[in-house]
């Protein structure tokens, strides 16, 4: 089982390098890009490298399509959990996309250029609004919850900590590491 795992680490750490197909404006670059909102009823947002809710009003830049689609797997996961914590969203682009490397804090991200790329932390076992800082405190079974209706909501990647055993389509969810805290959930570029 853990050559496995190996494998599908290399796999991720392999896909998550590609490049995102070039959304009309060319590749890493976000054109016509909403803010997402710092904070609604459904979420809050959650900076990684301050470690502190809201995520700074730059980091949280997408596509039209992109910020639609993750408000409403948020809404729907709120209507179904009326009672437990609002889910965080960390990190999607920067104003006009571009480079979001290690120099933006923390380890940065391979991607995250072209508002087609968003982080979305899991909800913890204690139900608290806050990150996970060990694969232990994540409610699983809330974990994979999120991870299918994203997958159902149209994302082409769902990048998944290995530790968390969390599960999907093998052509759309990944184990990568560096993802026990947060699913990455990427889209498809908007048709021309």
């Amino acid at each position: 089982m853990a050559g496995k795992v190996g494998i599908a680490i290399a796999l991720g750490a392999l896909l998550l390098a590609l490049p995102v197909p070039p959304p009309a404006a060319g590749q890493g670059r976000l054109r016509d890009g909403v803010q997402f909102p710092a904070e609604s009823f459904d979420f809050a947002t959650w900076d990684p490298v301050l470690k502190r809710s809201p995520d700074r009003g730059w980091r949280r830049w997408g596509t039209p399509e992109t910020v639609d689609r993750v408000q409403l797997v948020l809404r729907e996961y709120r209507d179904d959990h009326p009672d437990g914590a609002r889910v965080l969203v960390g990190d999607l682009s920067r104003p006009q996309g571009g480079y979001f490397g290690a120099r933006y804090g923390g380890l940065g991200h391979a991607s995250h250029q072209a508002g087609l790329d968003v982080d979305v932390y899991y909800p913890r076992r204690d139900g608290l609004e806050r990150a996970a800082f060990r694969p232990s405190q994540v409610d699983r079974r809330l974990a994979q919850e999120l991870v299918d209706r994203f997958v159902e909501s149209g994302a082409i990647r769902v990048f998944v900590g290995p530790d968390l055993r969390l599960r999907g389509p093998r052509r759309i969810v990944t184990p990568l590491i560096y993802h026990d805290d947060h699913l990455h959930v990427r889209y498809g570029p908007p048709p021309d």
